[in-house]
């Protein structure tokens, strides 16, 4: 019976599940093989809301747009892959909090927890935990506030991940003691009544914030008494590069999205999650007992679940960028494991074909064709590439009532795809209507923040032949790649439970 479950319960699933045993099964079956050597670090990568779809997405940009492969499809090639199946505990579908906790802990949890025993809520031990018990430095790293539910759960315990961010601050903050922290969510880190940039040197007006606090406590000011660096912007990160102890606050609640970055002229402030990256393990490399790292491409599920096809391709390269900084430390030593996955997928998310034709073919092939269905291709994938900056960032600029030429206005400036009159109009009809909601799938859009660029997706797909089913998760399968000591044990198909399991094993402990 897998870990959580009721001894009673059974679920529509469990032929699913009786599936994936057998296909695990026979994935190791045979000769045992010989016992891997023992890895001195880990680096884990989640891209969260990284489904199979947005890999898809991901590898058809990097070899039919840029010409080389993504970064993680070379670590695949070096090392290892295998499938993950995001079940959580008596659900097909999870959110990030119980899909890190399951890495983290190696069971089954319900979701919006954090660490804590799905029948108890007893504190579950996590992998960061163990690794500071075994005198392993540790790090999380992430382009998401660190309080945010993938990097929380590998350190933090309670019953939800929507107490008041303070409180998990506090205990990400708390013994043991994580030796590099990177990322966003300086509002619950900073006393009340005062903002960020007053606590961290370096950070943009762009990125600084109000304490969202309720007391006094200074997190940042406690690092600091530690003997921890603090910096806010790519300067100080690269001054303080190799400080054993090591704090970046980088915006006060999550950084920007990859194209906004550019768009409002950051890039020389705010770090990249490869930088980010790189940074960790420059501070952390040093350390004699080695360490494990925890690094986070978040953005990808918000893009998704906001429905932005041209905000998600931009994080994913972001990500893969980060993901090739652990691998390319890795393969210049024998010593680490260096592990690729998601949480879970987002917002259903995929290309399609649509009226247009075939497009030009060889006339030898196809002398008289015409007809049929247009196929996403290349040039598709070069529109997306193309987009300037998030939607989620300029549809807010949509005047209130809508037009059709201010809805044609924001979506060519930000995306360089020009609505055709009758989509424009219709797409600012639905953004004045009373509810605003999908027509499709209205019902699975449960924030309804997420709507107007859900709803500009919609015309936008007449453009791209991208379709997408709803703003939540997804219950697809999501990769599972490994490169170095243990990374066998990422081959066949097996719940993200036994993520826990390859790096326990990786490190040697009982």
């Amino acid at each position: 019976m897998p870990p959580g479950f009721h001894h009673g319960w059974r679920g529509p699933f469990a032929a699913i599940l009786s599936l994936t045993a057998f296909v695990a099964g026979v994935a190791g079956s045979g000769c045992a093989p010989a016992a891997p050597a023992r890895a001195r670090n880990v680096i884990l990568f989640i891209g969260d809301g990284f489904g199979m779809n947005q890999l898809t997405f991901g590898i058809a940009y990097a070899s039919e747009v840029r010409g080389r492969p993504l970064r993680m499809s070379e670590l695949a090639d070096a090392g290892s892959a295998g499938y993950s199946i995001p079940f959580s505990y008596a659900r097909i579908t999870t959110d990030s909090a119980a899909a890190a906790t399951q890495m983290a802990t190696g069971r089954r949890v319900l979701t919006e927890t954090l660490s804590v025993d799905p029948e108890t809520a007893e504190p579950l031990p996590t992998l960061l935990e163990w690794a500071e018990a075994e005198g392993l430095a540790t790090g999380l790293v992430a382009n998401m506030r660190l309080t945010h539910a993938t990097p929380a759960a590998f350190k933090v315990h309670a019953k939800s991940r929507y107490v008041p961010e303070s409180e998990l601050a506090d205990q990400l903050f708390g013994e043991p003691h994580v030796e590099v922290l990177l990322g966003g969510g300086g509002r619950a880190m900073i006393p009340a009544g005062t903002t960020l940039g007053e606590s961290v040197p370096g950070l943009p007006a762009a990125t600084d914030g109000p304490s969202n606090r309720e007391d006094d406590r200074s997190l940042i000011a406690e690092a600091k008494e530690r003997g921890f660096a603090v910096v806010g912007d790519r300067a100080g990160l690269e001054a303080a590069r190799g400080a054993e102890r090591l704090l970046g606050v980088f915006a006060a609640s999550h950084l920007p999205y990859v194209l906004d970055r550019s768009w409002e002229g950051l890039d020389d402030f705010v770090p990249t999650l490869a930088e980010l990256t790189g940074a960790a393990v420059a501070s952390l490399e040093g350390h004699e007992a080695g360490f494990f790292l925890v690094v986070e491409g978040g953005l990808i599920d918000y893009a998704g679940h906001e429905n932005d096809a041209g905000a998600m391709l931009a994080e994913i390269v972001d990500f893969d960028e980060a993901v090739g900084v652990g691998f390319d430390f890795a393969r210049s030593r024998d010593d680490t494991l260096v592990l690729v996955t998601a949480d879970h997928g987002t917002g259903g998310f995929s290309f399609t074909y649509g009226p247009g034709g075939p497009g030009p073919f060889p006339t030898a092939v196809f002398p008289d064709y015409s007809a049929g269905p247009e196929m996403a291709g290349v040039r598709h994938l070069e529109l997306l590439a193309a987009q300037r900056r998030s939607l989620i960032e300029a549809m807010p600029e949509v005047s209130s009532p809508a037009t059709a030429e201010s809805v044609l206005a924001v979506i060519e400036e930000a995306t360089g795809i020009r609505l055709t009159g009758e989509e424009a109009a219709d797409l600012a009809e639905q953004l004045n209507a009373e509810t605003a909601a999908p027509r499709d799938f209205g019902t699975y859009y449960l924030d309804g923040s997420t709507v107007p660029v859900a709803l500009a997706a919609r015309q936008l797909a007449n453009h791209t032949q991208v379709v997408w089913s709803t703003g939540g998760h997804t219950s697809d399968p999501v990769l599972l790649l490994g490169y170095g000591p243990g990374a066998d044990g990422v081959l066949g198909i097996g719940e993200n439970t036994r993520v826990h399991g390859i790096i326990r094993n990786a490190f040697g402990w009982e």
